[in-house]
Order: C-alpha cells, then structure tokens, then sequence
C-alpha cells in the first residue's frame, strides 16, 4: 500500500511539473524560464524538480516526446489504418491539426515554438525538433505523391517543397489560433486552411 502510495505521489508530482513547464516554456520561452520558476508554479522544490528530472533540458525534452508520441504519432497511425484516398487522408489530417490545437494547444504549439528559439544551436533539443518535422515532411510527402500517382492531384509540384509548404502553413495557423485565442473562430479557420490545402492540390484536369 505504501509503494502504491508513493508511487502514485511521484506520478502526481512528475505530472505537475511537466505542466508547469509546459505552461511556462510558451508562455516566457526555454531561456527566460528558470527551474525555481518551474517549481514554484508546479508548488513543489527546486529540489523536487531536479529530483524528478535532471536539468531543464530533459524538462523540455520529454514535453517534446509527448508531443510526438500523443499528438503527431496517432494521427499518422489512423491515416494509414483508414486506407483512404489521398484527399480524405489531407483531410483528416488538417482535421486532426484543428481538433488537436483545440484540445491540447501548448503541447501542440510546443514545437513550433521550440524550433524558433533552438534554431541553430545543434544541440539534443533542435536535433528532436528536427525529427519530429522530418517525419511530419515525410509523410504528408507520402500523401502528395500517392495523390499525383493516382490523378487526384495536380502532379507537376514537387511532393517534398508541397509537404514543407503544409507543415508551414499549419505553423502559422497555430501562432495564429494562439496569437489571438477568442477573436478567432477555430472551426472556422480549420476549414479555409482546409479549402486552401485542397484548391492548392487539386487536379483541375479531371
């Protein structure tokens, strides 16, 4: 009972500092965020911290996997389950970006955020930014090849700079959805990003 206990402590205090960091890295960024200042939002120690995660780096790192692993990750896991026509997979996907930014907007916002500030840097963190892009490229990449190969969109872009393009684009939908919270109808904005993707890729040949 003991055990149970304590461990249900350390998952309790593990969980509220990574939301007091989470909270903090968007709000003040990496760099003007202190680990005291992680501590007294999370309302434990500066030891506790450090003793739950070895610097803020870590701290910052593991926000980063759940990132991946909770948001980006299942996404990609029902596109290539639903084995669906390109188009119904880019609209799933712009589906999933506006239903996600909804649920989850720090966590979401977390790197693109973090891909600003570490730009440049070549350190453990812009190394993990980079690959969460990379696979983001990748398969949207995927989706706009198998379109073109089967006649559903306009083959004569480059798949790679068209995937790039989308993750930017949703980049900025983000800043924007945060930037001005209310004052924006998120729905809204997903289905002109979503009218935008589409009119951009569509074949006009058939």
């Amino acid at each position: 009972m003991k055990r149970r206990s304590n461990q249900l402590r350390r998952e309790k205090s593990t969980e509220a500092v990574l939301e007091a960091a989470l909270e903090l890295f968007v709000h003040k960024g990496y760099a003007g965020t202190s680990i005291t200042d992680i501590a007294t939002r999370a309302g434990l120690t500066k030891g506790s911290v450090y003793h739950y995660f070895k610097d803020k780096q870590a701290l910052l790192i593991a926000l980063l996997d759940r990132s991946e692993t909770t948001l980006f990750e299942p996404v990609f896991i029902k596109i290539h389950a639903a084995h669906t026509d390109p188009r119904s997979q880019l609209i799933m996907f712009v589906n999933w970006v506006a239903r996600a930014g909804a649920e989850n907007k720090e966590l979401m916002l977390l790197p693109v955020l973090v891909s600003l500030e570490f730009f440049g840097f070549g350190n453990q963190t812009e190394k993990y930014v980079h690959k969460i892009y990379q696979r983001l490229h990748a398969e949207l990449e995927q989706i706009v090849k198998s379109g073109q190969a089967n006649g559903v969109f306009n083959p004569e872009p480059d798949p790679r700079t068209v995937a790039v393009s989308l993750v930017a684009l949703i980049d900025g939908l983000l800043l924007q959805w945060y930037r001005w919270g209310q004052e924006i109808d998120g729905p809204a904005l997903a289905r002109q990003a979503r009218a935008l993707v589409l009119g951009g890729l569509n074949n006009t040949d058939i």
